[in-house]
């Protein structure tokens, strides 16, 4: 990969570390964490392309969950990234396990206590059970997982072919909304760097991914049931369709004026999942919904973004569990008094 004058000698530990423990193994289980976002699938993919061209390990990609959001979608099926379920694996049958955007002991990876991770590559925060790994890169400074392996690719001087690049730059691009909120130079260089190597019109059609009436009659509904106080958004979606629907609405609430931190609320599979968001620096949002969910569920995320899983019937029913679940936002948010007003009357 060009410019590999600027990889230091921190990269180069780390790739050779990470390659001392994968050499030998001739199958690799490369997971994800549940639901995967671009940045844990274009980190999985980066991964296996380093693992393939320079050990010869034959990778096997996959995740529990589902891939419901139309833009994540295409970039799978754009890119041909073969992801495959978890469910019906045999962890046993790989002699190598890469944990990815994730980490062991998180409660939205679907690796039991029985299958131990042999390499785990992260951004997000570090959680007690990573240590005890064999090889673990975890820099919560950095604001995508993805920057990581391209980092790694350039260390190993692997020029990506363009999906793999593509799908990189894409998890970057998210997860850092376009560098707006790139919190580490080695995200930039890495963003820039891959820019030379893209299919741009994959990238386009990935960007402009369709999506159902269904998904329009969804947000109608998450609309009329928004209410505001105080910069707090809370948007209660009832059913949603796929589980990003959430983060989906998260993210559109979040240019209304005046916000501080939008919660995104809904059901999907028995469970209350939680989105939030924030446009500008303020509470530490992966704090702030650890804080909410206590030890009810799982937990974690960014500065500006988090998500949350309880089980829906935590307070009885589902829409009791999100009424507790706004109930405790407000609360940790300083809301003693939480009266909101309707978004749309």
């Amino acid at each position: 990969m060009a410019g590999a004058n600027s990889v230091n000698s921190t990269h180069r530990e780390k790739l050779a570390a990470l390659l001392a423990v994968a050499r030998g193994a001739r199958r690799a289980l490369i997971v994800t964490h549940n639901d995967p976002d671009p940045d844990a699938i274009g980190s999985a993919l980066g991964l296996a392309e380093l693992l393939e061209r320079r050990l010869h390990i034959e990778p096997t990609l996959t995740y529990q969950g589902m891939v419901g959001r139309a833009e994540n979608k295409a970039m799978v099926r754009e890119l041909a990234i073969p992801l495959v379920t978890y469910c019906g694996l045999d962890c046993a049958s790989f002699d190598l396990v890469v944990l990815v955007d994730a980490q062991p002991g998180a409660g939205n990876q679907p690796l039991d206590p029985s299958c131990k991770p042999d390499i785990v590559v992260d951004h997000h925060p570090l959680r007690p059970d990573t240590p005890g790994v064999r090889f673990w890169d975890v820099r919560p400074d950095c604001s995508s997982t993805a920057a990581m392996v391209t980092w790694y690719l350039r260390a190993a001087r692997l020029k990506p072919n363009p999906r793999v690049a593509t799908a990189l730059f894409y998890g970057i691009k998210t997860d850092t909304l376009g560098l707006s909120r790139a919190s580490h130079d080695e995200d930039t260089r890495a963003y820039i760097g891959l820019q030379k190597y893209l299919d741009r019109e994959a990238l386009m059609r990935i960007e402009n991914a369709s999506v159902p009436a269904g998904y329009f009659r969804a947000l109608d509904k998450a609309l009329h049931r928004t209410q505001v106080q105080n910069g707090l958004v809370v948007a209660r979606l009832g059913e949603m369709p796929y589980p990003d629907m959430a983060a989906e609405v998260a993210d559109f609430l979040g240019r209304l004026e005046g916000t501080k931190v939008t919660v995104a609320v809904g059901q999907y599979a028995g469970d209350v999942v939680i989105s939030v968001r924030s446009p500008e620096r303020g509470p530490k949002l992966d704090e702030l919904v650890q804080t909410v969910i206590r030890g009810d569920g799982s937990a974690g995320g960014h500065d500006f973004s988090a998500a949350g899983r309880v089980p829906a019937t935590l307070a009885g029913s589902a829409e009791d569990t999100e009424e507790e679940m706004v109930r405790r936002f407000a609360h940790a948010l300083g809301l003693q008094q939480y009266n909101p007003v309707p978004l749309v009357p």
